[in-house]
C-alpha cells in the first residue's frame, strides 16, 4: 500500500513536524513492505460514486455457525471510463444483528454507505482481503474483471466465539489504492447458535411452487422462430434447473400447457425457421424428450397445477374485451393429455390484478389466483374474496437483496429468503400465521429455493395442503399499480392480434381446413403472451413468424397471410376486353393456385352498371370441381345478364369460402350488345316468310303442271260396255260428260286479264245432271 504525500515544502513546516512527517511516511513505507495495514479494522467511510460493479456469485454456508468459515465469492467489472489502479475486494460487515422485520426492512432499505459498518483488513485476516491486480498490471482497464475469494473464520468475522443470533447485513468493498471506496455489495449472513431449531424458535410451513414455463418459440406445429428452448431444457439450462427444483421434496409445479406441447412437437422431430424463411434443423430432440421424461414422474409424485394455455397476458385481454383468445387457449389445453386432471393455476402478469381480472379467473374456472403479497397488504398466503377463486400470496419481499445493484443474485435471493423466515420464526408469533408461499419462475430463484429448503426452521409443505388453511378475508386490499397497468398491450398490439386472427381464419378458409378453430386457438394465445411485456419488439417480430404460412412454386421466400389481399400466387387471368354477343352469355377467364397447397376460392364478379349488366358469382364448388390444385390454372365460365348495350367496366374477385378477400382484383371491359337478339328476330321472320313462299311455289307449280296435261281420247268401245245389249245409259253418259268438262277447265293465272268474251262463250257453262243450266 503507498500513501500519498502532502503538499506542503520544507520552508512552511517547522522541524519538529518535519521528523514526525519523516517517521510516518517510514512508518507507511515499512507497512507496504507486509503488503498489510498499519491498524485494525478500519471503518468505511461514506464515498459516493460507485465505479465498479460487484456480482457475488457464492456465499458460504448459507447458514453460520460459530465453526464456520464464511467464504464470498464474485466478479468485479470495471464500469467506468478509466483504468482503476491497484484494487482490492475485502469482506465488510455491520456487526448489528437483526431480529425483527421492522429491522430488516430497514436494512434493505438502506443506501450502499449506511450503515457504515467494519472492513476485514489486518494482518491477522489475510484471507479477508485480495488484491486485484499485479505489480506487472495494476490496473483494470474499463470493462475489464476480475474474480475474487475472500473468507474468515466465523470468530474472526463477529469478533466473538459466541455471535449473538440473528441477521447480519454483510458484503463486499473494493478499494483503489487502499484509500477510496469504488464498490460495494451487499447481502445477508443468517448466523445461529448450532444445528437445529433454537430455544424460542419454531418452524414455518413453506410452501413452494415451481413455475415451468417459457417464452412461445413454435409458430407452428414443427416450425419454431429459434432454438432457444432446446438450450433451456438442456443440463444446467433454465428449465432443466426448475424441474430440478419442482422434483424436490414437498414442491409444487405449475406448467404451461403450451410448453408441453413445443416440446412433444420438438420430440418428434422440427426445425428452425429465420428472419428470411431458411430452415434449419432443431437440436433438442432429445432434450425434449428427457425432459418430458422427467416431468412424468414429477406428474405423478408432486401436486401441481396448469397455468393457462400459452400464459397469455389475462389483464390486458381483460381490460381490452378479447377474453376469447383466453378461452380458446383453454380449448386446446383440454386436448393435452399430460394436464389433464391438473386445476387451473391463473398467474397473471407481474403478480398483479383487479377485480375484472379475478372475476375472469372465475369465469374460466380457476382454482386459485396468484398474486404478489406486496399489492394484497400482507394478508398471508391464502386470502379469500367474493366473486373470485381461492387467492394465494406468494412473498415477493424476499426476491433480492439490500442495494445497490445488482442485488438479484441467487446467492442475494437466497439469503434475503433465509433472513425473512428467519425473522419470522424467532418472532414469538403463532406459526400458523407464519406460513408463506415462495414462487420460482428463474434458475436463480430455483437454486436459492433449493438452498433455502435446508434451513431447520422451515418445514416444507405443498401448495395443495397450504389450500387448506384458513384463508383471510381481502376486503379492500387488492392493489393494481399504475406501473403494471402502463404495461397493458397498447392498441397497436391489440389491432396486431386482430389482424393475426382475421389471417388465420383466411387462411383456413383458403385452404378448406377443418382446424382452423384448433390453429387460432393456439396461435392467438401465443401471440398474446404476458412473456412479450416489456419486448413489444419481439412479440411482432413472432407474430410475423406465426403468418409465414404459405409458400408458392420455387419462390424463396414464404408468403406471409398479411400479403393474401395482395399476392399474386392466386389470381384471375382474362382478355382485358370481352364482347357479349346477347343479352345471355359468359364470361371466360382463368383462376390461377401458384401455391405449394390446393385452394378453394369462390370467384365474385360486379359491372359498373349492375342495371345494364349483370353477372352472377362463381361458388367454390364450380371453381375447379371444389378445388384448384398447386399449381393448377382452371377455366371458369362467369355466367352474365346483358340488358342494354353498352361498354361497361367489370371487376373479378376471388374469395375463400367464407367471403374473405384473396389475391388483387383484376378489372376488365366487357362490351354488351343485344345485336344477337334481333338477327334472331330477323332470321325467324325471314324463315316464315321463306317457308310460306315454298309452299305457295309447290301448289302454283303442281297447278301449272295438271294444266298442261292433254284430254284423253274418248275410247269407243268404252260405250259398249254400260248398259245392256251394247246401248247406252243416258243419264251415266250425261254424268260422265259433265265431270270431263268440269276437269278440263282452264283457270286464268294470278295476275293475268281476264278472259276475253269471245273465249267465254267458246267455253259454255256446265249443265247440272237434271239438264237445267247452272248459275
Amino acid at each position: 500500500m503507498i500513501a500519498r504525500r502532502t503538499s506542503a515544502t520544507p520552508a512552511t513546516v517547522p522541524a519538529p513536524s518535519r521528523l514526525r512527517a519523516c517517521c510516518l511516511l517510514l512508518a507507511l513505507l515499512l507497512g507496504c513492505l507486509f503488503a498489510g495495514p498499519l491498524t485494525g479494522p478500519a471503518t468505511a467511510r461514506a464515498e459516493t460514486g460507485s465505479q465498479v460493479s460487484i456480482e457475488l456469485t457464492a456465499l458460504t454456508p448459507a447458514i453460520s455457525d460459530p465453526n464456520a468459515t464464511i467464504t464470498f465469492e464474485g466478479k468485479v467489472t470495471n464500469t467506468s471510463d478509466r483504468p482503476l489502479d491497484r484494487l482490492q475486494a475485502m469482506i465488510w460487515r455491520n456487526m448489528t444483528p437483526y431480529t425483527t422485520q421492522d429491522e430488516l426492512s430497514q436494512a434493505g432499505a438502506s443506501q450502499p454507505t449506511d450503515p457504515v459498518g467494519a472492513r476485514m483488513y489486518s494482518p491477522g485476516t489475510p484471507t479477508a482481503y485480495q488484491n486485484l491486480y499485479t505489480e506487472d498490471a495494476p490496473q483494470l482497464d474499463p470493462g475489464a474483471s476480475k474474480t475474487f475469494r475472500v473468507r474468515a473464520k466465523a470468530s474472526d468475522f463477529f469478533e466473538t466465539t459466541t455471535p449473538q443470533p440473528g441477521v447480519y447485513l454483510a458484503g463486499i468493498q473494493v478499494r483503489e489504492n487502499a484509500s477510496t471506496t469504488v464498490g460495494r455489495a451487499r447481502s445477508y449472513v443468517v448466523a445461529t447458535a448450532g444445528d437445529g431449531l433454537q430455544p424460542g424458535q419454531q418452524a414455518i410451513g413453506t410452501s413452494t411452487i415451481v413455475e415451468l414455463a417459457a417464452t412461445p418459440s413454435m409458430s407452428r406445429s414443427g416450425i419454431f422462430t429459434d432454438d432457444g428452448l432446446a438450450d433451456q431444457i438442456g443440463p444446467g439450462g433454465r428449465l432443466d434447473t426448475l424441474l430440478r427444483a419442482a422434483e424436490r421434496p414437498g414442491a409444487s409445479f405449475a406448467v404451461d400447457p403450451n410448453l408441453l406441447l413445443e416440446l412433444k412437437s420438438m420430440k418428434n422431430g422440427y426445425s428452425v425457421i429465420d428472419a428470411d424463411g431458411a430452415k434449419t434443423a432443431g437440436t433438442g430432440k432429445d432434450a425434449a424428450a428427457d425432459w418430458l421424461t422427467r416431468f412424468t414422474a414429477l406428474r405423478q409424485a408432486h401436486d401441481g397445477f396448469q397455468l393457462l394455455y400459452a400464459r397469455p397476458d389475462l389483464t390486458s385481454l381483460v381490460h381490452a374485451d378479447r377474453l376469447g383468445i383466453v378461452r380458446d387457449g383453454q380449448r386446446e389445453a383440454a386436448k393435452i393429455a399430460e394436464v389433464k386432471g391438473l386445476p387451473l393455476l391463473i398467474a397473471p402478469a407481474d403478480g398483479a390484478a383487479d377485480r375484472a381480472t379475478l372475476q375472469a379467473a372465475k369465469q374460466l374456472g380457476a382454482a386459485a389466483v396468484l398474486l404478489d403479497q406486496a399489492d394484497l397488504g400482507d394478508l398471508g398466503p391464502v386470502i379469500s374474496a367474493d366473486d373470485s377463486p381461492t387467492i394465494l400470496g406468494y412473498d415477493s419481499g424476499a426476491a433480492a437483496g439490500p442495494g445497490p445493484d445488482p442485488r438479484d443474485t441467487e446467492v442475494q435471493q437466497r439469503q434475503t429468503s433465509l433472513a425473512d423466515s428467519y425473522v419470522d420464526s424467532v418472532s414469538g408469533e403463532p406459526a400458523s400465521s407464519l406460513g408463506r408461499l415462495r414462487l420460482v419462475s428463474d434458475a436463480d430463484q430455483a437454486v436459492s429455493a433449493n438452498a433455502t429448503l435446508q434451513a431447520p426452521w422451515l418445514k416444507p409443505r405443498s401448495v395443495k395442503d397450504l389450500l387448506t388453511d384458513r384463508a383471510t378475508p381481502l376486503g379492500n386490499n387488492l392493489h393494481y399499480p399504475d406501473t403494471v397497468r402502463a404495461e397493458e398491450f397498447n392498441p397497436r398490439q391489440l389491432r396486431r392480434l386482430d389482424r393475426l386472427q382475421q389471417n388465420l381464419q383466411t387462411y383456413s378458409d383458403l385452404l378448406g381446413q377443418s382446424s382452423a378453430d384448433t390453429l387460432i386457438g393456439q396461435s392467438l394465445p401465443r401471440a398474446a403472451s404476458l412473456s412479450w411485456r416489456r419486448h413489444r419488439s419481439e412479440q411482432s417480430q413472432f407474430v410475423r413468424a406465426q403468418q409465414q404460412l404459405l409458400t408458392a412454386g420455387e419462390r424463396a421466400d414464404p408468403i406471409s397471410l398479411d400479403d393474401l389481399e395482395s399476392t399474386d400466387a392466386i389470381r384471375v387471368e382474362s382478355n382485358p376486353q370481352v364482347t357479349l354477343t346477347g343479352s345471355g352469355a359468359r364470361v371466360p377467364v382463368t383462376v390461377v393456385n401458384e401455391l405449394n397447397s390446393p385452394i378453394k376460392v369462390q370467384l365474385r364478379a360486379n359491372s359498373s352498371n349492375q342495371s345494364r349488366l349483370r353477372l352472377q358469382d362463381v361458388p367454390a364448388r364450380e371453381v375447379g370441381d371444389g378445388t384448384v390444385d398447386a399449381g393448377a390454372k382452371v377455366p371458369v365460365q362467369i355466367p352474365a345478364q346483358a340488358n342494354a348495350n353498352g361498354d361497361m367496366q367489370v371487376t373479378l374477385q376471388l374469395a375463400t369460402t367464407e367471403g374473405q378477400n384473396v389475391g388483387e382484383p383484376l378489372t376488365i371491359r366487357v362490351n354488351a350488345t343485344r345485336a344477337g337478339l334481333v338477327g334472331w328476330i330477323i332470321a325467324i321472320a325471314a324463315g316464315i316468310v321463306l317457308l310460306g313462299t315454298v309452299v305457295l311455289r309447290i301448289r302454283q307449280v303442281a297447278r301449272e303442271r295438271a294444266a298442261e296435261e292433254p284430254e284423253p281420247a274418248e275410247d269407243p268401245g268404252s260405250t259398249a260396255q254400260h248398259g245392256p245389249a251394247g246401248h247406252a245409259d243416258p243419264a251415266q253418259a250425261s254424268t260422265d260428260r259433265d265431270e270431263a268438262t268440269e276437269d278440263t277447265v282452264i283457270r286464268p293465272r294470278r295476275g293475268s286479264p281476264d278472259p276475253s268474251p269471245d273465249a267465254a262463250d267458246e267455253h259454255p257453262e256446265p249443265l247440272s245432271t237434271d239438264g237445267v243450266p247452272r248459275g
